[in-house]
């Protein structure tokens, strides 16, 4: 098991990598801080300003990071990719201020918050909004009030409606609800100024309206770009690869049915492990339905789907039945690739058996020739489970294929059962590269076992009824 300290090396190199990203920051940040001034140039005093400023905000968004989202912190991708976001919105805001000075109501912050909630953190989102408003604020040419209370009430806005984002269309739903707030606070303050009635408020109305219908055309097509680009999985791409008439999952379904009823149960124990210790829940369950899509090319090779009781391993050598079923690893890694998977999905191909042995086959073998058998030759290629999602996986398939085996399925038989077996796993090393603790560990096995005595309860034997 890897322990919450991090090595120092590694750890070193992540936080060099980390200084770097906030240094990028620091120096585009710092010119956008430039305010156009009508009675001077910008001088060399200016410019030491707006990076000054810049320096004092990039440093608490660092110390920030540092001591309350340590996961971020130590992440290059995800450290590159609060920056991008931070520039991208910077830019847009430059921009847009460039061609409507005269307009006071201009909603920049959701677009960032949004991006930031989805792709990273809500927490993150919520300190990203004070930042960016403070930052905008001091760098274009619009009246402080207003400004600040369309972006923050429509930043929070965006927070509060992005809990539960499923699919790419929900985004134009969540900015109306956005544009809803964000008038509310236009008829506010016009309100204030007692001309509510006047061609003005209709003005500011539909220039909100477009600005955020055009934020939201921009969140759905930069999305799926970011995600890519940084290896991120939200929900809604989840929940496209999550369809049963995917290419894959359809020959899977067809192919490999004994293989794809496999996939489901695991992506069920997953979830369920998965949630209980604060992990991506929705991931495992997605992953798994892939997780072994290399047994499309022999399916027949794999107990679950030779029917008719159909064996064909007597025909084979230990050392050859071994190598075909290691084969699915690598075989699946070249289907995922073909079908364009995200890396994530892959990782999870690669990992959900590490490097442990195959080990009925290398029985077999210790029994035709003898103690001198090279056990790396049995052996999958790993890697080993990078991250708690990999190694929940690993845990359910391995408790899930051993459950069919079982004479008698009751709490007690599972318990025993699922203590030997990650058990095994600990002791052969399998977890040490990922951040799953002991605790944690415990809580995946609790609910791995009720989801498995759940689903496997035995009925009743019903009466036939007399003919």
């Amino acid at each position: 098991m890897v322990r919450e300290d991090v090595q120092p090396r590694a750890q070193k190199e992540r936080t060099q990598r980390t200084f770097i990203g906030f240094g990028m920051l620091l120096f585009l940040t710092s010119f956008f801080f430039l305010r156009d001034f009508p009675d001077q140039a910008v001088s060399l005093c200016n410019l030491a300003g707006s990076f000054i400023f810049a320096f004092l905000l990039t440093l608490l968004s660092f110390v920030y990071l540092r001591y309350n989202h340590r996961s971020v912190f130590y992440s290059p991708h995800k450290i590159a990719l609060l920056v991008t976001i931070v520039i991208l919105t910077l830019i847009l805001a430059k921009g847009v201020d460039y061609f409507l000075l005269d307009r006071e109501f201009l909603v920049f912050v959701p677009f960032a918050v949004f991006l930031t909630c989805v792709l990273i953190d809500g927490e993150i989102a919520l300190f990203v909004t004070g930042i960016l408003t403070l930052i905008l604020v001091i760098c274009l040419s619009v009246p402080v009030d207003r400004f600040i209370a369309i972006n923050v009430i429509g930043a929070l806005a965006t927070i509060v409606s992005t809990r539960h984002l499923h699919k790419h269309k929900e985004v134009f739903f969540i900015f109306a609800k956005v544009f809803c707030a964000c008038a509310l606070v236009v008829i506010a303050f016009h309100l204030f100024n007692g001309n509510l009635f006047n061609i003005e408020l209709k003005q500011e109305l539909m220039i909100v309206l477009a600005f955020l219908l055009g934020t939201s055309v921009i969140t759905v097509a930069i999305l799926p770009i970011l995600e890519s680009l940084f290896c991120v999985m939200t929900d809604m791409t989840l929940m496209d690869y999550w369809d049963p008439n995917h290419p894959l999952l359809r020959r899977l379904s067809l192919e490999a049915p004994g293989t794809y009823q496999h996939s489901l149960v695991i992506g069920n124990l997953a979830e369920s492990a998965a949630q209980v210790i604060g992990a991506n829940g929705l991931f495992c369950r997605v992953a798994s339905l892939y997780h072994d899509i290399g047994k499309l090319t022999n399916p027949h090779y794999f107990t679950e789907n030779q029917l008719g009781g159909f064996n064909i391993h007597p025909l084979l050598t230990p050392l050859e039945s071994a190598q075909v079923i290691i084969a699915h690893v690598t075989e699946g890694e070249t289907l995922a690739r073909k079908y364009r998977l995200p890396q994530n999905i892959i990782d999870i191909i690669l990992q959900h058996h590490g490097t442990t042995l195959v080990y009925y086959f290398y029985c077999k073998q210790v029994e035709k020739e003898g103690k001198c058998v090279d056990a790396k030759l049995f052996r999958y290629a790993g890697p080993k489970p990078q991250t708690k999602e990999s190694a929940i996986i690993m845990i359910a398939d391995t408790i899930e294929a051993a459950s069919r085996a079982l004479d008698e399925v009751t709490e007690e038989t599972l318990t025993q059962m699922v203590e030997r077996l990650v058990s095994d796993r600990i002791n052969d090393h399998q977890f040490d590269q990922c951040p799953l603790s002991f605790e944690e560990l415990m809580l995946v096995k609790k609910a791995i076992i009720k989801t498995l005595a759940v689903t496997s309860h035995i009925r009743i034997k019903y009466p036939r009824k007399p003919a």
